[in-house]
């Protein structure tokens, strides 16, 4: 197998996308060198086991997502329908891959996980705490701190709902009226 120079973020990235689509359990390190051209213990280089990866690949997704959050919320040009437009505008582009849905990564590692004590599961609540966080802080713009709270969670739970609906039977339509639920 010839071997290719790649950076760790790279690794990151194509490793995420084999997993998203294979699940973290049916996904081997020697899978995801063979779809990068590279040596298994190129991973060890940057990695110390595929639980390490997947802490990493959810870590970053974490942050990729905190940041759009915050661009939106903290957005001094969209009022409260403009940021949840485009909140909603943003999670349908990103859950469209190949056509539709392979669900929510986090919830899929959440749901592979149960029972387990994995050192990626906190990133995987921090994730929902996070989404949670910045869309009530959105709700709070026009509604009481505790009911726009209440409304967060629900809307995140019917988003999550709509994720695993869309993955299910290939159809985006429970994905988009999930969407323009959450921005009304």
């Amino acid at each position: 197998m010839p071997t290719i120079k790649t950076s760790k973020e790279e690794v990151l990235q194509k490793s995420m996308l084999l997993i998203w689509q294979k699940g973290y359990h049916d996904t081997s390190i020697g899978d995801l060198a063979i779809s990068l051209g590279m040596h298994k213990s190129h991973f060890y280089y940057y990695f110390k086991d595929k639980e390490d990866l997947m802490k990493e690949i959810l870590s970053y997704m974490l942050v990729q997502f905190t940041q759009m959050l915050v661009r939106i919320v903290e957005n001094p040009e969209l009022d409260t329908a403009g940021k949840l437009q485009k909140l909603a505008a943003k999670i349908e582009r990103f859950y469209d891959i190949d056509g539709f849905s392979n669900g929510c990564l986090m919830a899929n590692t959440a749901l592979e996980s149960v029972g387990k004590n994995y050192a990626f599961l906190p990133v995987v609540r921090n994730f929902f705490s996070t989404f949670i966080q910045y869309l009530s802080q959105i709700y709070a713009e026009k509604l009481p701190v505790e009911e726009a709270n209440l409304m967060a969670v629900r809307a995140v739970q019917e988003v999550e709902g709509a994720i695993l609906l869309t993955r299910i039977f290939a159809d985006k339509s429970y994905l988009k009226k999930a969407l323009e639920r959450l921005a009304v």
